[in-house]
């Protein structure tokens, strides 16, 4: 079974939106955990690349796929379309702006309006 045959069988993505996923390099504008957990929901879908903004988290993405392209760029813009959560423990809130903004990421790969 191919990693990604669960997203393929997805109508949303398909083997035409894995396939743009799998070229995507994706600007991750983001800091400390909630930067981490973008890089490596993306690596997991399968993404060609990612820029981040702090060289620490390169390992982290390349932990769920070694071959990864991580391009590290420290002056890469924070993304201000990033969703505050209303959650009162930073942590929860910090894994729920990194998981919101690589499902935002892939839905733009895959031309899935939000």
């Amino acid at each position: 079974m191919d990693r990604y045959d669960q997203q393929v069988r997805l109508k949303e993505i398909g083997a035409a939106g894995q396939a743009r996923i799998a070229r995507a390099l994706v600007n991750v504008g983001l800091d400390g955990t909630a930067a981490d957990v973008a890089a490596r929901y993306l690596a997991g879908a399968g993404v060609a690349g990612v820029r981040i903004r702090d060289a620490s988290l390169a390992e982290g993405a390349r932990a769920i796929e070694p071959g990864m392209r991580v391009e590290v760029d420290r002056g890469l813009a924070i993304d201000v379309e990033a969703r505050a959560f209303d959650l009162r423990d930073p942590a929860c809130r910090d894994i729920c702006v990194g998981a919101h903004a690589a499902l935002r990421a892939l839905r733009r790969a895959v031309g899935v309006d939000e």
